[in-house]
């Protein structure tokens, strides 16, 4: 049985990180006060390095911590949710669902209720093999996935184009993410609910305000693949990774009613003035998986980031958005140069540490 930890470090600073670094330590070398004037100056970065968290693992496709601190995770082609506890892989499933596994479909989505500590509700989205994909909701007892309840039935589901991911915002809705299905009309059309992200109410009924209308659960459009979502956390927008053409991976800032271009004959590179742009372009492709904010303190210089990782470099990126300029990208960097294996999600652990995983392994960085 895996445990914690099975370290496989490596050791990263960026040319940024490391001046900053000398120069705090030579402010506390000669007693500096970090300013001419004796105003106090931001935290030194803290090095840090990667360790294997987990190993031997079977494409842990999602995590999410519970707020008690177990890690959850999906294995996307067994149907399996995953338990780890005080930093061991529990033997007993959370639960185990009955998966379509060819292309990109598997058990996908997984979150928890806002009210978790109180309802102990699991939410989680599959590709049934009916064909269809749907969000079930478990109740956590000691563990264990009980009274499933299915709260969304009959979404698009696709070999290709499939995306996959739910998430609770700071509304307290529930959002999912589908990809086009292959056919980038569904994208552009409010009555298709493929290529877009949806706006639920955690009982799978449709919030009155939703842009499209109080029956229509589509929140924008335009959208190809997105593969994972996240929040600003001061704000509440979303962010989410695209992948697009090989040429043209995208990250986005994603509004009510937005409509992000994928389409019909999209070109590759396309500055369409008529619709929202995005924050990145990737080219060439690099197959962008999952996003997540970070809002912990271990890691000062990390504060306020956005972390995205890829399938196909196996990078983590840091990007530094400015929210008040619709997300403006003002700095980023290569955290992780690859050496993991292709790379499907990062989180935020309740420890504070970031958490990445690939098709076989979770790691974490900590400090050094």
């Amino acid at each position: 049985m895996p445990t914690v930890p099975k370290t496989r470090a490596r050791f990263f600073f960026s040319r940024k990180t490391a001046l900053f670094l000398i120069a705090a330590l030579g402010l506390l070398c000669c007693g500096g006060s970090g300013s001419e004037t004796g105003m106090p100056s931001d935290p030194p970065p803290v090095p840090f390095r990667v360790e294997t968290f987990l190993s031997g693992l079977n494409f842990p496709v999602t995590m999410a911590f519970a707020p008690d601190g177990r890690l959850f995770f999906n294995e996307l082609q067994t149907g399996r949710v995953r338990i780890v506890q005080n930093g061991v892989l529990l033997a007993q499933p959370f639960a185990t669902l009955p998966v379509e596994t060819f292309g990109e479909r598997g058990l996908l989505g997984l979150a928890f209720d806002p009210q978790f500590a109180n309802n102990r509700f699991v939410y989680l989205l599959y590709s049934d093999p009916s064909g269809v994909q749907r969000v079930v909701r478990f109740t956590d007892v000691n563990g264990t996935g009980v009274s499933p309840t299915v709260i969304v039935d009959r979404l698009p589901s696709a070999v290709v184009h499939n995306a996959g991911n739910i998430g609770f915002g700071p509304d307290g809705r529930l959002y999912v993410t589908i990809g086009d299905s292959t056919d980038p009309a569904n994208s552009q059309n409010p009555n298709s609910l493929a290529g877009k992200i949806l706006r639920y109410n955690p009982d799978g009924t449709v919030p009155a305000a939703n842009p499209f209308g109080a029956t229509n659960p589509a929140f924008n459009l335009g959208l190809r693949n997105s593969f994972d979502f996240t929040f600003h956390p001061q704000t509440g927008v979303i962010y989410a990774s695209e992948n697009g053409l090989n040429c043209d991976d995208e990250l986005n800032r994603i509004t009510p009613g937005g409509n992000y271009g994928w389409r019909p004959n999209y070109p590759c590179g396309d500055t369409d003035a008529s619709f929202i742009a995005p924050l990145m372009r990737f080219n060439p492709s690099i197959a962008p998986t999952g996003v997540a904010f970070y809002t912990g303190s271990v890691f000062p210089q990390f504060r306020g980031s956005l972390f995205l990782v890829d399938f196909l470099s196996g990078r983590v990126r840091r990007f530094v958005v400015d929210e008040a300029r619709r997300g403006q990208i003002i700095q980023s960097e290569t955290v992780v140069d690859g050496g993991f294996g292709s790379l499907l999600d990062i989180v935020q652990g309740t420890d504070g540490f970031l958490y990445f995983s690939s098709t076989t392994d979770i790691m974490r960085i900590v400090p050094q």
